[in-house]
């Protein structure tokens, strides 16, 4: 087994280069979950294989974990990695439930707060990175980045209630229950996405 050590730094360097390819895959899931997004050149196909390119790239970086001191920062830093593989398990779903829709037009049936929903969680991951690059540079940390993650996991666990009600009075035809059903569940695994970057969030702060 390798004695060898990483330091403080190199390790949220780590975590920062896990959570920047993160957010990329949020970045390609959200153009799909737009409602003004289906220009020709918005492919899902093609924005399909370079996320699952990026999930792949994402698996070799928690190779991070054989260097982890066996001290407490280990631990707390295998709490964060723990989130971020949910976060990656949360998008593949969504991935999942949008090939589900078969090819079916989101411009169609998607609702303003449901692309409103999508970008709160693609910056909540921004913020995280920052926030994971400014505990790089300094112990002593400001915490707007902290309680700007906050604010946003509040206003999505709100929009929630309120886009759940909007798709269940959504009427399309000949598929309503089962549109709705998959509109609910990546409504559903974006607040999950959500509430995993607050969780690290929070441990994030202490390291």
């Amino acid at each position: 087994m390798s004695d060898e050590k990483i330091s403080r730094e190199q390790i949220l360097g780590k975590i920062t280069d896990l959570i920047e390819l993160q957010e990329a895959i949020s970045e390609h899931v959200g153009k799909k979950l737009c409602d003004h997004c289906e220009s020709p050149e918005e492919n899902w196909d093609e924005q399909r294989k370079s996320i699952m390119k990026m999930m792949k790239n994402l698996l070799g970086k928690y190779d991070v974990a054989k260097l982890l001191p066996k001290e407490d920062i280990g631990i707390g830093v295998l709490a964060v990695l723990s989130y971020l593989i949910q976060i990656q398990h949360a998008f593949v779903q969504v991935v999942v439930m949008i090939d589900m829709m078969q090819g079916e037009s989101f411009g169609e049936i998607f609702l303003d707060s449901m692309n409103a929903l999508s970008t709160k969680a693609h910056k909540e991951l921004t913020i995280l990175k920052t926030l994971t690059q400014q505990r790089i540079r300094e112990k002593e940390l400001s915490m707007d980045s902290f309680n700007a993650i906050l604010r946003l996991e509040r206003e999505i666990d709100e929009d929630n209630i309120v886009i759940c009600r909007q798709i269940s009075a959504i009427s399309v035809e000949g598929e309503t229950n089962y549109t709705c059903y998959i509109m609910r569940k990546i409504v559903s695994q974006i607040e999950h996405i959500s509430d995993f970057i607050k969780d690290a969030a929070e441990i994030i702060v202490d390291i």
